[in-house]
């Protein structure tokens, strides 16, 4: 079956619909809470992205292998490792040549410093707020 190049046109997306700021959007959730990663789902579902979720290094180098997410969220404190390490991996100092956003997400306000430095973008306390 022949592609159509029209739908790989960037004037061919999908436009964001109105109060959904994520759509279209991948999201990779590492994270090994299984209610913080419910809660993360539903809030990127009304924005209107897509979330796939890793509980672990091993488990989110595996889904980076298939795909390429515009967005990775990182719990530093996981069960095989800290997170830092992931996030290093995906900092724009090295020689990937996509670059999603790297925020690090977590419930100890004392991690922020190590993942600013391991070179996240931006850090999220836990719990995150919802939307209105």
């Amino acid at each position: 079956m022949p592609v159509n190049e029209s739908l790989t046109r960037p004037d061919q997306l999908p436009r964001p619909a109105a109060g959904l700021p994520l759509w279209g959007l991948t999201i990779l959730l590492v994270e090994d809470s299984r209610f913080a990663a419910d809660g993360l789902r539903l809030m990127a579902l009304r924005g209107g992205a897509r979330l796939r979720r890793a509980d672990s290094l091993a488990q989110a180098r595996r889904h980076l292998g298939l795909y390429l997410p515009d967005i990775v969220l990182v719990d530093p404190g996981l069960p095989d490792g800290e997170g830092e390490a992931l996030i290093a991996d995906l900092s724009p100092a090295s020689a990937r040549t996509h670059r999603p956003v790297v925020l690090a997400i977590s419930g100890d306000p004392g991690k922020e410093s190590a993942c600013l430095a391991a070179g996240a973008a931006g850090f999220l306390s836990k719990p995150v707020a919802g939307f209105s």
